[in-house]
């Protein structure tokens, strides 16, 4: 097993680097990722938000290893994540799930605000990589090393883009959310999904009791 891990600071408060976070994917510093799946997300009632959501990508390895191993054309990665907005902490752990008899890929990242500076945000990560090949595991775990560590400047430059876009959206609409109630805007984000499903079911019940089926 090899591991890799690196801490960056974003010269934004948590805030705003936790609504890019959330809105990472798509942008166009990551192009190998293709698709995003909500599975769940709810709020938690010590007031945290846990999300799983499944990522589609192109498979992660480099050239050479894909060609020794034999890769699909997509790989699937399940990501886990925890927002604690009272101990301003947002942590993801994802894993992949395609040829994970081959190849297993932990990922770990925290985003905290600077403990000297609170107008800046930290990010550590941590990487481990699994390959089970039989004498090629240590050289494909190097190939894998290097990747991530060229993946990771793309992964921030990504946050930096998606911040941009918010704040030409905030603009624009000349409402700025306040950054310090990151919670309660996306609870009520929920609720308002959930009225409009009710609403929506209420009308579809209704039609159906004025209108009963002739079967």
């Amino acid at each position: 097993m090899s591991s890799w891990s690196s801490e960056h600071i974003f010269e934004h408060p948590w805030e705003d680097v936790v609504r890019a976070a959330f809105r990472k994917y798509p942008n166009p510093c990551n192009p190998a990722v293709k698709g995003v799946d909500v599975v769940d997300r709810r709020v938690c009632p010590k007031g945290t938000i846990q999300s799983h959501r499944l990522l589609s990508t192109e498979f992660p390895l480099p050239d050479v290893a894909a060609r020794i191993i034999g890769t699909p054309d997509r790989n699937f990665i399940s990501e886990h994540s925890t927002l604690n907005p009272t101990h301003k902490l947002f942590k993801l752990e994802s894993r992949n799930l395609t040829l994970g008899h081959l190849v297993t890929v932990h990922e770990h990242l925290e985003y905290y605000p600077h403990p000297e500076d609170r107008s800046k945000t930290c990010l550590r990560q941590k990487s481990t990589v699994r390959v089970n090949v039989p004498f090629l595991s240590g050289y494909l775990e190097k190939l894998l090393i290097e990747n991530f560590e060229k993946n990771a400047q793309k992964g921030r430059n990504g946050i930096e883009w998606v911040m941009n876009q918010i704040k030409e959206e905030d603009t624009s609409s000349r409402v700025k959310p306040e950054s310090s109630d990151i919670l309660t805007q996306l609870e009520m984000k929920f609720k308002k999904e959930a009225e409009d499903f009710k609403q929506s079911m209420g009308s579809f019940l209704k039609n159906t009791q004025t209108n009963p089926s002739p079967l």
